[in-house]
């Protein structure tokens, strides 16, 4: 299985990871004109040249780099004259740094792309939410050369894994350590916020307050069921995914260090890991964009936010102190390759959560302080309190 892999800019990376089984890696810089999937506030703010520099690094090595364009929301970007001009100009720039391909989550866009730039190889975000073999037709018929299908729904469906596969001849890719909830009635509301907060000419200039991960964080650490309810995808688990046909898993995320970014792709590669499953996630405390609070000047806006009560969120950024014990995983998914979850009631079933019970370990007393803080920070994002 072909791995698609994130940047984070750093100058080690290339020479600390393994780059045998890497087809891609992926990045953006921390804004343009068209937005990502990330608000600018959280991921690293590299100058162009560091940018041009590291992608020349990659294709150097034969590796094709993916850019993302993928903001779920671009507004009049794509039919406004200077809008285009920009993206002209943006997509200009890359096709010199010797970028390959790009993510879109814009019909429009991806028209746009094919007709300017036929050669940039097309891909299209989980974002957009592709879960079913008419959808994926759809896009492959505009123009879409790979599909990373919605990481939210489908990635223990492996009946529609199937059927998708059948119906199409474009690459199936899918996200392998994001651990949102399934079905997660935010993920699309999500994405547009992390598009505008990403977006170099929208008013929140990079910064957002991140409802979204307020919420899911809170029902986790409420019922920790959620956790094994996530469509992750062990590294020992892999070849299922293989065998229904999928060409390549995507690991996140732009945000860790270059020391986390060599754990992750060094399991996935060997195709095996004895710890702590969320040692595969990413862990905000840790991510670079958060460190010694190197991405602050996002968050000093006075005309949005109250700077002082602000601070009070600095508070969930800790290490985690839970842990998933992955060897005892082992079978786990087994339940998944003819059952239809999708169609059945997660609390009747019970499958997950007998799980649960035997694999995941909390501290109580950080499980209760998370749970505070949380609930705390949410009620005053949900009041607007933390905004006067």
């Amino acid at each position: 299985m072909k791995l698609i892999v994130p940047t984070n800019w750093q100058e080690d990376l290339l020479d600390t990871i393994r780059l045998d089984s890497v087809a891609e890696l992926y990045g953006k810089a921390n804004s343009d004109i068209i937005g990502g999937g990330r608000g600018s506030c959280v991921i690293p703010d590299p100058s162009r040249r560091i940018i041009e520099k590291q992608i020349r690094q990659i294709v150097s090595r034969k590796i094709g780099f993916n850019y993302l364009l993928n903001a779920t929301c671009i507004a009049d970007r794509a039919d406004v004259s200077s809008g285009v001009k920009e993206i002209e100009d943006l997509l200009g720039w890359l096709v010199d740094c010797g970028v390959s391909s790009v993510t879109v989550s814009s019909l429009s866009l991806l028209k746009f792309i094919k007709r300017a730039y036929p050669s940039l190889r097309v891909c299209v975000s989980t974002q957009v939410g592709v879960r079913d073999w008419q959808s994926a037709t759809q896009w492959e018929d505009w123009g879409a050369d790979a599909i990373t299908l919605s990481f939210v729904d489908v990635n223990r469906d492996f009946k529609s894994l199937r059927r998708i596969r059948m119906a199409v001849r474009c690459d199936l890719q899918l996200i392998a350590n994001l651990d949102c909830l399934y079905g997660c009635p935010y993920f699309r509301y999500h994405a547009h916020v992390t598009s505008h907060a990403s977006q170099s000419r929208h008013p929140s200039r990079g910064f957002v307050i991140d409802y979204c991960f307020l919420k899911c964080n809170t029902i986790r650490f409420r019922d920790p069921v959620e956790f094994l309810r996530s469509g992750w995808i062990r590294p020992e688990d892999v070849h299922y995914y293989e065998s229904a046909g999928i060409n390549a898993l995507k690991l996140v995320n732009r945000t860790m260090p270059t020391h986390k970014v060599r754990l992750v792709v060094d399991a996935y590669t060997r195709g095996t890991y004895k710890g702590n499953l969320l040692d595969l996630f990413s862990d905000p405390s840790r991510n670079v964009g958060y460190k010694k609070f190197r991405n602050f000047k996002f968050y000093i806006r006075p005309d949005a936010v109250n700077i002082l009560k602000l601070w009070r969120f600095r508070g969930l950024f800790i290490p985690r102190k839970i842990f998933i014990d992955n060897s005892v995983l082992d079978g786990f998914l087994e339940h998944f390759q003819e059952s239809d979850c999708s169609s059945r009631d997660c609390r009747k079933c019970g499958y997950c959560a007998s799980w649960a019970d035997k694999v995941i370990r909390f501290d109580p007393v950080y499980r209760d302080m998370m749970l505070h803080a949380l609930e705390k920070n949410l009620d005053s994002a949900v009041t607007g309190e933390i905004f006067s």
